[in-house]
Formats: structure tokens, sequence, C-alpha cells
């Protein structure tokens, strides 16, 4: 009969914490957008504070003013993320919807250039283009909370595949004998 090592239990346990954490997420996304933010805020801190000692601790390959401005931005922005969690997920929320809004139109731009090449699948890039422009405009017309419960639900959805995908290689993987 097969043995399971010990260790592969721990990718099915990590995957059920991820789906615990992602439904969570699911349930209360107004505060898992705005915990995304304050923590994305203190990183930024931490960044800006390591950008500031190296920068005093002579990095004489790197110019010294430009790595004080670096280190500050982060310093600066990372604390009103902290201090304003709100306004740094509707910031997160709206480099989201630019990226979709770019990808968007060149997967629309795609689709025509396949669509001449006589691709069969040109139509899923064509609707995938419009899918992610929709999905932006979405983001601009929600309200500060909108975007913070959008990252939440983004979150919540993220950490629910990963579990699943944890587990999956959990059951996937061959068991030792």
């Amino acid at each position: 009969m097969p043995v399971e090592h010990p260790r592969s239990t721990w990718l099915t346990i990590e995957g059920v914490v991820l789906i615990l954490l992602g439904i969570a997420a699911l349930a209360a996304p107004l505060i898992a957008g705005l915990a995304t933010a304050v923590v994305i805020g203190w990183l930024l801190i931490m960044a800006g504070i390591l950008g500031l000692l190296s920068a005093f601790a002579g990095r004489a390959h790197v110019h010294v003013g430009w790595s004080i401005v670096s280190a500050v931005v982060a310093l600066v922005v990372g604390v009103l993320v902290v201090f304003f969690p709100l306004a740094g997920t509707l910031g997160l929320a709206l480099l989201i919807g630019a990226y979709l809004l770019l990808d968007g139109v060149a997967l629309i731009g795609l689709s025509f250039d396949q669509r001449k090449k006589h691709a069969k699948a040109w139509g899923w890039l064509l609707v995938s283009g419009i899918v992610d422009i929709v999905l932006a405009i979405v983001i601009v017309a929600l309200s500060a909370i909108g975007s913070a419960v959008f990252i939440g639900v983004i979150i919540g959805i993220d950490l629910i595949i990963a579990g699943i995908a944890l587990i999956a290689v959990h059951r996937s993987a061959p068991t030792a004998v």
C-alpha cells in the first residue's frame, strides 16, 4: 500500500487554508481590499527605510541623490497608503483598470491580425479584449469603496484558485512506497 510523504500533506493543508482565506476575503471584500492596501503600504515603508539606509551607507556605484529620492518616494507613498488605505486601494484599482484597458486594446488588435491570417480562434481574442475593456470601465466607474471591494474580490478569487491548485498538485503527486 502506498504511503504518503508527510511533506506532501502540507500542500493540502496550505491549500485548504488558502481556500478558507479566499472565502473570507469574498465574504468581506472591503476589509480584504483595505488590508491588501495596508500590507502594500508597509512594504513600501520598509523599502523606503532600507533605501535610505543603503543610500547613506555608501553605495558608490549608484547616484546617492536619486537613491534618496527613490527611497523617500517609497516611504511617503507607503505612509500615505497605511494612513489612508481607501485611497491606496483606489490607486491600485485604477492601475489595474489602466492595465485592463491597454491589454484589451492590444487583444482586439491581435484578434484582427489573427482574423486576417484566417486563424480559427480569433474571436476568443476579440471577446477577451472586449471583456478587459468592460472591466476597465467598471473599475473607473466604481467609487473608492467599490474599488476596495473589487480588490478584495480579486484577492479572494486568487487565494481560492491557489488553494485548489495546491490541493491538485498534492493529489497528482506520486506517492512514496
